[in-house]
């Protein structure tokens, strides 16, 4: 639009609930009126808070550096975009870069800026410090970091990628570090559990490497990073995308693409979107960057990664409404919670069931990757909810289809060790202990704290 100016403030909401803000306009001439403030156009070297600094290279304008203030820890990071010169087809193989496969010409990206430098401006106040970066007339990045949050946010804006040139381009951001990585970087699966990656490697056969970009390229629904014996440096995703590890101490995410040739897996088209302008599309997104010491780095990605998935919802509503009015009282802040889960501990289903609810629970870490949020954890259901009050409840098979002393397992005959079976424990509501990645599913009987309230109102 046509907006110069965006509003900031802080807003926080608690667990299961919301909090409401009240946004007015005030006069040029009020003394609350915070004044304006225009960008800083000289280079920018450096923006801190109280966790992270990060470091910019005065000459290209490209990050540089990344320091963990709280740890006294500091990664040389380098970062920008690149574009993989999509596939047509050679004498190797026929087969297309196109909506199902990806397979770029080169195992060598393009930059996308044009020069070595990229032009930056600085824009700092009491909330956010940001450096805008422009790369090229079509992709750009804003590398912020907010008050008392200890990543570093880099929100990119990619397109419309330019075809005129009759290449079709997958674009990428890269991230170059000292890292000694020895061909090996890791992926989540499904947002849980992390699972290692090897570069030209897998687990159950010799692997003949015919692609050596797309052969090494993994999904990454939430989570991507890379570790040496020290140092971790995690990247979070705001949507699945596909990543890898191209040389050690690297890691990658796909961020958009735009194709001309069909690949032939059905689409019966190129992925050409155009878009509503003819122009094709602009994506915008988010990556957020963690360094952390390998012991602790999963106390921070495990969490922030939830927030990520898991952010609170900005309903807007017009102020003119009566219970809108300043002179009227309403509910500022409301929480379903009497009191906060362990960290560790997810609410990962809260839905009405008949004239009870549906609950489940999940322990968001794995085994040994924290050496205290991947113990064991208690929780007890009976004073969870201050909405309602649990009077019975019956623990379910993860699908909530049957009582889960009435599931009848099979038992397999592992490689290694003997089978086991595990006995359905005795459920006792006050005390509902979860083991590291394991989901427990309750069907619960309640009585709601309002005369009259029901499931619909959950």
């Amino acid at each position: 639009g046509n907006a110069t100016r965006e509003l900031l403030f802080q807003a926080s909401a608690p667990p299961l609930g919301f909090s409401t803000f009240t946004v007015s306009r005030l006069s040029r001439r009020d003394p609350r009126a915070p004044p304006a403030r225009t960008p800083v156009l000289s280079q920018p070297q450096q923006i801190q808070n109280e966790y992270v600094r990060v470091l910019f290279d005065p000459l290209t304008g490209h990050l540089r550096e990344i320091q963990n203030l709280e740890k006294s820890i500091s990664l040389p990071v380098f970062q920008s975009f690149y574009w993989y010169n999509a596939s047509i087809g050679n004498d190797e193989s026929p087969q297309a870069s196109g909506a199902y496969i990806f397979r770029p010409n080169s195992s060598e990206p393009i930059p996308v800026s044009g020069s070595k430098r990229v032009s930056t401006y600085l824009v700092k106040n009491a909330l956010v410090q940001e450096v805008h970066q422009n790369f090229s007339s079509w992709c750009s990045q804003v590398v912020r970091l907010h008050a008392g949050q200890p990543y570093v946010e880099l929100e990119w804006t990619v397109g419309p990628i330019p075809v005129a040139d009759g290449w079709g381009k997958e674009i990428i951001s890269r991230f170059e570090t000292t890292l000694q990585t020895d061909a090996r970087f890791y992926t989540d699966s499904n947002g849980r559990q992390i699972l290692e990656r090897r570069r030209d490697y897998r687990p159950t056969w010799n692997l003949s490497q015919t692609e050596p970009v797309a052969g090494n390229y993994y999904p990454v629904n939430s989570r991507i990073f890379i570790k040496d014996k020290k140092f971790q440096l995690t990247v979070l995703t705001d949507r699945s995308q596909g990543g890898s590890s191209i040389f050690d101490g690297s890691l990658e995410l796909m961020v958009h693409r735009r194709l001309l040739y069909d690949d032939n897996r059905g689409v019966g088209e190129p992925l050409v979107e155009l878009g509503a302008d003819k122009q094709g599309l602009v994506v915008r997104g988010r990556h957020l960057v963690l360094l952390d010491t390998v012991e602790s780095a999963a106390d921070r990605h495990r969490l922030l990664a939830q927030e990520l998935f898991m952010a609170p919802y900005a309903v807007l509503a017009p102020g003119g409404g009566p219970s809108y009015r300043h002179s009227q009282p309403s509910l500022q802040q409301f929480s379903a919670l009497r009191q906060e889960l362990p960290p560790n501990v997810h609410l990962l289903t809260l839905a009405p069931w008949d004239t009870g609810v549906l609950l489940r629970l999940e322990h968001q870490f794995e085994r040994g990757e924290s050496a205290n949020s991947s113990q064991p954890v208690t929780v007890n259901l009976l004073n969870l909810f201050s909405a309602f009050t649990i009077t019975s409840v019956q623990e379910m098979s993860l699908g909530a289809d049957l009582p889960l002393d009435a599931v009848s397992r099979l038992v397999w005959t592992p490689a290694t060790g003997s089978a086991q079976s595990r006995p359905v424990r005795k459920l006792d509501p006050s005390r509902v202990t979860l083991q590291p990645m394991e989901i427990r599913t309750f069907l619960a009987a309640v009585q709601y704290e309002v005369p009259g309230a029901g499931p619909g109102g959950l």
